[in-house]
Parts: structure tokens; C-alpha cells; sequence
């Protein structure tokens, strides 16, 4: 069975050191940081089939996403790659789109 994730976040993920900074905003980005979950922008359209958890979200949250936790319980390895390209921590996110 195919996993339905982003197993990298993508050049344009708001989760990136590297995103346009001021992007999303305060507000946003804390209400994405709040989610359990969060599906790739690049992924909404379509069908909820095609539709993927992000890289980003993932690699941020960590066991505080539950696509994450659900995976570790079932011992899945989501084989994600690229935490350099993330914020590492939280405040730091919300302090660029702010």
C-alpha cells in the first residue's frame, strides 16, 4: 500500500527556513502549528485519494502530528528527509511569517 505522504518538504513548503518570509502571517501559520495534521498544499486539489500529509508539518511536529504517531505505532517508517530544510522550532516559524 502506497504511504500518502510528502516524504520531503517541497521548495515551496510554509515550513521552510527558506520560504518567503512574512508569507502567511502570524495568525496562519500558529493556526497550521496547531493542527494535528496538515495536508500539502500541493495535494488539495483532486480527489481526497490524492491527497498527501506534508513533509514539513511532519518533520516539525514531530510526535505531535497524529499521522506520526499513528506510523510509530505501527512501526512505519515514513522514511522522511530533509529536517535541515525546516525550522527548528515552532516560535521561530511563526517569527519569520510574522
Amino acid at each position: 500500500m502506497k504511504t500518502p505522504i510528502v516524504k520531503k518538504p517541497c521548495k515551496d513548503c510554509p515550513f521552510r527556513k527558506d520560504t518567503l518570509k512574512g508569507w502567511l502571517g502570524e495568525d496562519r501559520m500558529t493556526e497550521f502549528l496547531n493542527a494535528d495534521s496538515f495536508i500539502c498544499h500541493k495535494t488539495t486539489g483532486g480527489t481526497l485519494r490524492d491527497r498527501k500529509q506534508c513533509a514539513g508539518h511532519m518533520l516539525m511536529k514531530g510526535h505531535e502530528n497524529a499521522f506520526v504517531r499513528h506510523a510509530a505505532r505501527m512501526n512505519e517508517d515514513l522514511g522522511l528527509r530533509g529536517a535541515e530544510l525546516v525550522f527548528d522550532t515552532k516560535q521561530a516559524c511563526i517569527d519569520h511569517h510574522s
